[in-house]
């Protein structure tokens, strides 16, 4: 069995295409609904979990031809059975497992500890195992999520003992849910959300998320002390307008992986993919014989198996091209 990198991720003999890069095919896998994995057309055929249905037919554009597949179900596919179970990153996010002569574990984007709303990745073990890099350096290692849960309380606390209205900043999609919860089980607070975080958190609690209570952004910012916004939006511009607005300052904060701030006041470490320790975790026990790095340090990460697990590696053929950048889906 051999996966390969053309225009999306293929099985080598068969027609299974998982997350591609164009919308030019007949059908596909799609392991979550982040846009970087998101490209059909009209006469595909999508296989995915129902939440990810659902979070794609909300954030783009209706699937027309379905084929919601249940974590851990089994299903046939050309002379193999493949099967989605939970990769922990965002609501509905999977990973998939290919069964044949031998078996194949795709990771995509995955996270190996709970967060306030979502289970941990489930362990897979195969004989191949393709695996996300984004963070595949030593640098890349996060504090526990209760250890910034934590800290984030105080920053928060702080803040609001100032007289001062919060900006928090993270993806519409899996970040934004997590920080939404976290207002209200952590600082009894309500936020005001952007309104492409309110479509997601409605499809969130439709599958039994429950985030707490919260309100759309509509010229309403006195309604609460704190508004939750997309990090593209999320600019000292918009900063600046609102303490003219409010008549007070403002302070921001942006969760995620990478080091930047990006005009913030300051950044926690709220990641929603595994880090670089966990990750070699991940391979320790998942016991392969090969693994094919992908996304982000993939030529990094696969030197750092080969030398502190001496397990084969490489990297998919211009996978460390993507998801660098990235920085909002991290």
């Amino acid at each position: 069995m051999e996966l390969f990198e053309d225009k999306g991720f293929r099985v080598k003999g068969t027609n299974l295409l998982i997350d591609p890069s164009t919308t030019k095919h007949s059908g596909a896998i799609l392991t979550h609904a982040h846009s970087d994995h998101v490209n059909f057309n009209e006469k595909s055929k999508i296989t995915a979990s129902q939440e990810t249905l659902d979070l794609i037919n909300v954030s783009y554009k209706p699937v027309k031809k379905s084929n919601p597949l249940k974590f851990s179900k089994k299903t046939n596919f050309d002379n193999a059975k493949i099967s989605l179970h939970n990769a922990g990153h965002i609501l509905g996010s999977s990973q998939v497992l290919i069964e044949g002569e031998k078996t194949l574990a795709f990771t995509s984007d995955f996270k190996t500890q709970d967060s306030l709303i979502l289970k941990k990745a489930e362990q897979l073990n195969s004989d191949i195992l393709a695996i996300e890099s984004t963070f595949g350096l030593p640098s890349f290692n996060f504090p526990h999520r209760e250890k910034i849960y934590e800290d984030m309380v105080s920053w928060t606390k702080q803040q609001l003992a100032l007289k001062r209205f919060i900006v928090l900043s993270g993806y519409s999609l899996g970040k934004a849910q997590e920080l939404t919860k976290f207002c209200n089980d952590f600082l009894g607070i309500s936020p005001v959300v952007h309104e492409k975080i309110f479509e997601n958190n409605k499809v969130y609690e439709k599958h039994g998320v429950k985030l707490g209570t919260y309100y759309k952004l509509n010229h309403n910012l006195n309604d609460s002390n704190i508004l939750i916004m997309p990090p593209s939006l999320a600019k000292p511009t918009l900063f600046y307008a609102l303490e003219q607005s409010l008549g007070k300052k403002v302070s921001s904060a942006l969760a995620t992986g990478w080091f930047y701030r990006r005009g913030h006041d300051t950044v926690f470490p709220l990641s929603d993919h595994s880090d670089f320790n966990s990750s070699l975790d991940y391979i320790k026990n998942a016991e392969p014989k090969l693994v094919l790095t992908m996304h982000g340090f993939a030529d990094e990460f696969a030197r750092y198996i080969e030398r502190r697990l001496k397990i084969p590696a490489r990297a998919l053929n211009g996978s460390s091209k993507k998801q660098k950048a990235l920085i909002e889906f991290a």
